[in-house]
């Protein structure tokens, strides 16, 4: 499946069990909250490099919700995904960071 379709499963998915379709703040504050649940994923791993990580499930189901909403907040806005994450992407290529070490 490709990330419109991908997007368009995600909302069929929201509007035929009756979740939030239209409001971007309620979103975000299910997006962080699957976000703590995410980060205590990983605090409840043995904490290794990602190949070695022993509750692997369990973060990527996680990373998994934390998409889900991501992708649904750009169809609430409607734009498609691929398109926000190819501007990001380019963006990305020359944009700087000033990072404290």
């Amino acid at each position: 499946m490709n990330l419109s379709d991908l997007q368009e499963e995600i909302m069929r998915n929201k509007k035929a069990r009756g979740f939030n379709t239209t409001d971007v703040g309620l979103e975000l504050i299910f997006m962080t909250e699957e976000l703590g649940e995410l980060a205590k994923a990983y605090v409840k791993s043995n904490r290794k490099f990602a190949s070695e990580i022993n509750n692997r499930e369990d973060i990527l189901n996680g990373v998994a919700d934390v998409l889900i909403y991501g992708i649904a907040i750009c169809a609430m806005m409607g734009e498609d995904v691929g398109k926000v994450l190819e501007n990001k992407i380019e963006f990305n290529k020359t944009r700087t960071h000033n990072r404290h070490a």
